[in-house]
């Protein structure tokens, strides 16, 4: 399985035993393309998006959750006549979200915290704020640039700054406590600085 499918199996395990919709589902990827390339200046997902009625699109995200064994694909007509497909994976589906290193992990919690509870059309006009649907619309493009919110030379600086301002450095306790907080620190830590290494353009 892709990226694609990671990320897609990482949020429908977030939302069970709910579905997602077709749409929903869209839409939050692109949320977390948007924070990996503001992160890491790299897209989670491996698709290209677009300008739709309705906010950003990407159909190669719902056309593979329907190749996903596990995956439960739900069709079905709105008031409006419209069709609709809400998604829903099962435990065989939920493996493949391993593949996702820590760093997605993270910005995924983050975007699903943010936005998960979100209806589609709030996700929808959320989409149309972005950088990238700004850009593309002021130009006539129906195709977004991502690169718009790849970080700068100091940005990396900048977010790793941030990650420090939250650690809490007038903790106290056992020398075992301390041990113990400095071990989940720095296991925390570790693949933000790997990722950062490994960054040619670090």
């Amino acid at each position: 399985m892709g990226r694609t499918e990671a990320v897609v199996c990482y949020l429908l395990e977030k939302a069970r035993p709910n579905p997602i919709s077709k749409t929903s589902l869209m839409k939050l990827c692109y949320f977390a393309d948007l924070e990996g390339m503001r992160r890491f200046g790299r897209p989670l997902t491996e698709e290209s998006w677009e300008r739709a009625d309705y906010g950003v699109v990407a159909y190669g995200i719902p056309n593979a959750a329907r190749q996903i064994p596990g995956v439960d694909a739900f069709d079905y007509d709105t008031y409006s006549g419209k069709h609709g497909t809400n998604f829903c994976a099962g435990p065989e589906a939920l493996a493949f979200r391993d593949e996702l290193g820590m760093d997605d992990k993270a910005i995924l919690d983050d975007i699903w915290s943010r936005h998960g509870h979100w209806q589609a059309t709030a996700l929808g006009s959320e989409s149309k704020r972005t950088e990238p649907w700004i850009m593309a619309e002021a130009s006539g493009d129906s195709r977004l640039d991502l690169s718009a919110m790849s970080p700068g030379p100091n940005a990396r600086l900048d977010y790793f700054a941030k990650v420090l301002e939250r650690v809490d450095l007038s903790v106290q306790g056992t020398p075992a406590e301390i041990d113990a907080l400095e071990d989940e620190t720095e296991a925390y830590m570790a693949p933000l600085r790997q990722a950062a290494i490994a960054d040619a353009n670090w």
